[in-house]
This record gives C-alpha cells, sequence and structure tokens, in this order.
C-alpha cells in the first residue's frame, strides 16, 4: 500500500491549485468571460472505498467527462458533475436556456470541449512540474446513474495492465468549483492511476521536496 506523508499531500495540494488556476485561464480565453475555479480541496481515499465516497457527495444520477492518459503516468482522469448542472453549464457555454429532458449532441460536444480544456490543463500542468510526460486520449461524454457509472469507471481501470492495482491504493479527489458571473457548478476531479504510475507519482513529489 502507497501511503503520502503529510508533507507529500500538501504538495499535492499545491500542485493542484496550480493546475487548477492554469485551466480556470484556459476556460476564460475559451467563453471570453472570466472563469473561476475554487481552491481545490483534496482527498486521499483508498481505491475499494472511493465509489462509495464519490457516491456520498453526488446526486443519484450523474454527467461525466472522462480522459485517460499514457506516459510516464498511467491512468484515467474524470470530471464529475452532478447531471442536472449539465444543463446549467450548457446555458452557461452556450449562453441560451436547454431543455430540462435532454441534451443534443452538440450541447454534450460543448461539455466534452470543457472537460478537455480542464483536464488537460490540469494534467499538462502538474505533470510539467513534476518533469513527466503523458499523452492524453479524446475526451468522452457519460451520464446516467452514479452507481453504474462508477462500477464501469473502477471495473475499467482494474483491468489496466500497465501495472498492478491495490484495492487500497489512494485515489485523489479534487473537489473543485467552477464559478462564472452568478452561476456555480460544483463538480470534483477524479484521478485514478495504476499501481506504477502511483509509484512514478510519487517520486516525482518527493523530489519536488528535495532541497
Amino acid at each position: 500500500m502507497i501511503k503520502f506523508s503529510d508533507d507529500e499531500h500538501d504538495a499535492i495540494t499545491e500542485l493542484f491549485n496550480i493546475s487548477v488556476g492554469n485551466a480556470a485561464d484556459s476556460l476564460s480565453k475559451m467563453v471570453e468571460e472570466r472563469v473561476l475555479l475554487s481552491v481545490p480541496h483534496l482527498v486521499l481515499i483508498e481505491r475499494e472505498q472511493a465509489p462509495n465516497y464519490i457516491q456520498k457527495h453526488s446526486s443519484d444520477r450523474i454527467s461525466a467527462i472522462q480522459q485517460s492518459f499514457r506516459g510516464t503516468l498511467d491512468g484515467t482522469a474524470v470530471w464529475f458533475f452532478q447531471e442536472e448542472q449539465s444543463l446549467e453549464l450548457v446555458r452557461i457555454l452556450l449562453q441560451e436556456d436547454v431543455p430540462l429532458d435532454s441534451l443534443t449532441d452538440f450541447e454534450q460536444d460543448s461539455m466534452v470541449e470543457v472537460g478537455n480544456i480542464i483536464l488537460n490543463a490540469i494534467l499538462a500542468s502538474f505533470t510539467e512540474m513534476l518533469d513527466m510526460d503523458v499523452r492524453s486520449s479524446l475526451p468522452k461524454f457519460l451520464s446516467g446513474n452514479c452507481h453504474q457509472l462508477l462500477d464501469k469507471l473502477f471495473s475499467t481501470q482494474e483491468n489496466s495492465e500497465a501495472g498492478e492495482i491495490k484495492a487500497d491504493d489512494p485515489v485523489m479527489i479534487l473537489f473543485v468549483d467552477f464559478m462564472t458571473g452568478e452561476n456555480a457548478i460544483k463538480g470534483y476531479v477524479v484521478l485514478l492511476l495504476d499501481g506504477i504510475a502511483l509509484a512514478n507519482f510519487r517520486r516525482g513529489v518527493k523530489k519536488l521536496l528535495e532541497p
């Protein structure tokens, strides 16, 4: 089992704080409006406990943007938010009302584009600071029952061939609020790493802490 020390936890929090700031800047350029992303609250939790933990902080139905990455780190990044807030997100992006019953392909594509900007900015920022190189896949839009989506996500990650995955390995969860004008979207980014990637990530963090 890999456990992070208090100093490592603080360093990881600062890494993602900087990364989220860069994501906000990138998103502001896209929507041509000032976008704020709150200081992320980092939670490190054992992999086997993560699905239940996420469910406790979600509604029954959720939307998500999922993006895999490969390189020095192999893993999956997912931006989750409550399904009803996905409509609000589209209203912010497209500046138009959206029917509550469904999202068109165009509206889903808009959310995928936002998720791509946020996840890519976060991944690019923290891997650059750790002197690592990753390549991201095309993002995917997911929506549906929270329990089913989480089961699918974690079972897919557990089938990774890149490295051994242990039930008590830590999963990184970042709680981040997306704000523009008077609008606020509460969400969180989940970072799933396989065993080899997790060890590489920790080595990078330790190197940052060296005097």
